[in-house]
């Protein structure tokens, strides 16, 4: 795997890891400013992506609306289906908390900025990994923090599970229909300052 692939992880990895410890640290008191500072999060993300890596918006907020669409069709049958539901939000769509919707948006077309252009295999099945483990792992601080409970024997493991499966789905989506190879650098020239 290119350096700059391991890097992509590292970092990832990395800050996911320092968020986990933070929030689990103010547990069980975090509440509602975990929703809040994973937003700021991904929007920090998204600028830093568009203004510093030089990567455009177009065609990366189309998979952030796939992912929008994606995710609220899931939560709504795990809502219908007794899995899962969450509480503390300002309102829901469905099941579907508006922050939780305002997240995905943000996060996946970050993620979409972030992607390399060509697909790593190596890269693909790591990434699909870390987002796994990483929102299994959001989702057991969200019940410990009383913003998420599950039912009908749904559990992290299953959580893993979903999540891996989604970003397998993303990568798909994003690599196959909306970007199609299509390079998403911006060259040095036309780089914002």
């Amino acid at each position: 795997m290119e350096k700059f692939l391991r890097e992509k992880l590292l970092g990832k990895f990395m800050a996911f890891s320092l968020i986990g410890i933070f929030f689990y640290s103010v547990t069980p008191n975090a509440g509602y400013s975990m929703y809040i500072t994973l937003i700021a999060t991904a929007l920090v993300w998204l600028f830093y992506e568009w203004n510093f890596n030089g990567r455009p918006l177009n065609p990366a907020w189309k998979l952030g609306v796939f992912l929008v669409v994606f995710d609220w069709i899931i939560e709504n049958a795990g809502g219908l289906l007794g899995l899962w539901y969450t509480k503390h939000s300002l309102f829901t769509i469905g099941y579907v908390p508006i922050e939780i919707i305002a997240l995905t948006f943000i996060g996946g077309t970050a993620w979409a900025m972030h992607l390399p252009d060509r697909i790593n295999r190596n890269f693909l099945y790591l990434e699909c990994l870390l987002f796994g483990f990483f929102g299994a792992f959001g989702e057991y601080l969200f019940q410990l923090n009383g913003l998420m409970v599950y039912g009908n024997s749904w559990t992290s493991t299953h959580a893993f599970f979903g999540y891996t499966i989604a970003w397998f789905i993303l990568f798909g989506v994003w690599y196959t229909i909306i970007n199609k190879g299509k390079k998403t650098i911006v060259p040095a020239k036309r780089r914002r300052r």
